[in-house]
């Protein structure tokens, strides 16, 4: 008995040795190599290109300069997006709107437009857009400054994503001024103090104007306002025609109007600061960035004559004069415009994009401490540009606007009197279509 049993221990020993062989000498399990991390700029996901890749139109109302400095920024980052064929077409920035608002009307709008940012609550609540919420990604949204952000919402959607913005500034050349006012003037503060640069600049033996402004922006016009009169201008068509009898916009008016004979109007904004830069004008209204390029291309030539007056940006509110992406509702490659965009207004895009053209980008991030923007606006100062939305908004400012644009190239032209200016005023706000 004592054998049997002996005999059967044996073979389950023999039979346990021969199921568990075969799993010692297997190879012991490799842990997997631990991930490389991306060091390319952007963390994410590269998709692959595949053989017919998204067919994207986008247009753009920029000039030929920001144009091509566009199509290379697409093809530089072109990577990010390789599944998406991006075509992109230049519209000149004067027929812009007409041109996004008949191919809309008939169905041929581009994928993405890049549109002022006033146009664009206008152009959704006609059925032309569609949201842009999910372009803002990771904090794009709240850093967004309200003045921007609230030109591009509507119906609790917005309908934009910013690109950047470029605000009038006065550029004074500070040896014209202290030859007409003395060699301790300082700039005019209030209808009054101009009135007086005015009448020294008409008595004058120099030819120099005590204004250069261009006559064929009314945004220039509604600078050069606030500027004097410390009164922000988005108010404008809140109070009729009453607003140009007996206040200080009207008192700037007329003082435009009286010493119309000294003041240079010009048809561009590049002429105008030629002008400031040459001596030839006590002040002049430009745009942001064209002031700061001409100052830092004659900081030599000038000595430090040319000063940036931004006294207008401490109000309430100040026309960003910004431009936003919009996507067209006729488009069918949503996702891919979405997705083009995100990557078109990431700050290192912004940042070239103001080295290159002076344009202030639109990341309240940027401007910082440590940044060389930080004096130039205060993000947390509530109640001052640009931390409030513009007090006018709504489907008809484009229309206001241009109504506002086509008074001024008349009056400017001579052919409108201060009175016919007052009189002619409530038509900028009348619910007619402007005739294109």
């Amino acid at each position: 008995m004592a054998r049997r049993k002996s005999a059967l221990i044996f073979m389950l020993l023999f039979l346990t040795i021969l199921i568990l062989s075969p799993w010692a000498a297997a190879p012991s399990p490799i842990a997997p190599p631990a991930p490389v991390p991306d060091r390319r700029p952007s963390a994410e996901a590269v998709p692959a290109a595949p053989a017919d890749p998204i067919q994207l139109r986008v247009a753009v109302a920029l000039d030929d300069a920001e144009f091509r400095f566009l199509q290379k920024q697409n093809d530089d980052l072109a990577y990010r997006y390789r599944d998406i064929a991006v075509q992109l077409t230049r519209v000149d920035p004067d027929k812009a709107y007409d041109e996004f608002t008949k191919a809309s009307q008939i169905g041929e709008a581009p994928d993405v437009m890049l549109l002022p940012n006033e146009w664009v609550i206008q152009f959704a609540a006609s059925g032309y857009l569609l949201p842009a919420d999910s372009a803002f990604v990771r904090e794009a949204l709240a850093e967004q400054f309200d003045a921007l952000s609230a030109s591009v919402k509507w119906n609790g959607y917005l309908w934009g994503v910013p690109r950047d913005f470029d605000p009038y500034v006065l550029v004074w050349n500070l040896s014209v001024l202290h030859t007409l006012l003395g060699d301790t003037a300082i700039s005019p503060q209030g209808p009054a103090q101009w009135a007086v640069l005015a009448e020294k600049s008409r008595g004058s033996r120099n030819a120099v104007s005590w204004l250069a402004i261009n006559g064929q922006d009314g945004y220039a016009l509604l600078a050069w306002l606030q500027t004097v009169t410390a009164q922000r201008t988005d108010t404008l068509w809140n109070g009729g025609g009453s607003i140009w009898n007996g206040t200080p916009r009207g008192d700037a008016m007329a003082l435009l109007d009286r010493e119309k004979q000294k003041v240079t109007f010009t048809n561009m904004s590049s002429v105008t600061a030629d002008l400031v830069v040459a001596g030839k004008t006590a002040a002049a209204v430009i745009p942001y960035s064209e002031a700061v390029k001409r100052i830092l291309q004659n900081q030599h030539q000038t000595a430090g004559n040319l000063e940036i007056d931004r006294s207008a940006w401490k109000l309430p509110y100040h026309w960003p004069r910004g431009r936003s992406f919009t996507v067209s509702s006729q488009t069918q490659a949503e996702d891919a415009a979405r997705r083009w965009i995100a990557v078109m207004t990431e700050d290192q895009v912004q940042q070239a994009n103001e080295l290159a053209f002076g344009k202030l980008p639109v990341y309240r991030s940027m401007y910082g401490g440590g940044s060389s923007r930080a004096s130039l606006i205060s993000v947390n100062a509530a109640g001052v540009f640009p931390n409030m939305a513009p007090a006018e908004l709504g489907p008809e400012l484009p229309i206001r606007l241009r109504r506002l644009g086509q008074l001024w190239k008349e009056w400017t032209a001579g052919r409108l009197t201060v009175d016919d200016w007052v009189r002619r005023w409530p038509e900028t706000s009348a619910d007619l279509e402007l005739n294109h």
